[in-house]
């Protein structure tokens, strides 16, 4: 199984998920959007596409008149969003073991064997991107928009 991107504003948001990630873009700072599209020769539209994305899965913050920036994340934060997304992880789970397929499974197993290397040797960044990858997995085996 291999997550597919299916549009620019995807591969936007793939990008500037790695570069946060990556610490490129730190806690709190200034998404230069003028500069991104210059650098990767795109439009606002798909940028601004994007950004709504990563704004939906917390991890930048649009402020009106200001731009966006890269979200600042608290223990209390923490605190209050990870009881949330279990519940819905654990259902999206149920729903996607439902639906598996043995090749699924197999792919699945291997996500894992993948992510668990990753760990095993700190690779923090491949980590993050095995882990975005088995869940966006789940994701799709559950057929839940």
């Amino acid at each position: 199984m291999r997550l597919v991107l299916n549009s620019l504003h995807d591969e936007v948001a793939a990008k500037l998920r790695e570069r946060i990630f990556d610490g490129v873009l730190a806690p709190g700072s200034f998404i230069d959007e003028l500069a991104l599209c210059g650098e990767w020769a795109i439009s606002r539209t798909p940028l601004r596409e994007a950004l709504k994305v990563l704004a939906a899965e917390g991890l930048v913050r649009h402020e009106p008149r200001r731009g966006c920036f890269v979200n600042q994340i608290t223990e209390r934060d923490l605190d209050e969003i990870f009881p949330v997304i279990a519940l819905l992880e654990g259902r999206c789970a149920f729903e996607a073991a439902s639906n598996a397929t043995d090749a699924d499974l197999l792919a699945l197993e291997q996500m894992h064997d993948r992510l668990n290397r990753c760990a095993r040797n700190r690779r923090i960044n491949d980590y993050y991107q095995a882990n975005f990858a088995i869940h966006e997995a789940i994701i799709t085996l559950a057929n839940n928009r």
